[in-house]
């Protein structure tokens, strides 16, 4: 009996490992795949609401943009991803 609710609980854990890995690497691709979509409405918006202002300050806004957006979705982003998604939509529109 003491034998088989041992193996139980060690399958268990392995599936529940399992399913921990499976989550974060959904979680991973789907945040991946909503940074890009904002990294490209705020281009977009930069673009068309800053017009006066030059390069580097458009950039300087559209990164503000989606600062604003991750953390009120809590999700978390360096600014090396913020700013690689804006410059591929950037690269896209030309």
């Amino acid at each position: 009996m003491e034998l088989g609710m041992f193996v139980l609980l060690v399958v268990l854990h392995r599936w529940k490992l399992k399913a921990v890995r499976y989550y974060r690497t959904k979680t991973t691709v789907r945040q991946r795949e909503w940074l890009n979509l904002i990294g490209q409405e705020a281009f977009h918006y930069a673009e068309r609401a800053f017009t006066h202002y030059d390069g580097p300050a458009k950039l300087n806004e559209a990164v503000k943009y989606v600062l604003e957006r991750s953390d009120s979705h809590g999700v978390d982003v360096t600014y090396p991803e913020i700013r690689a998604v804006i410059e591929k939509a950037w690269a896209e529109t030309k």
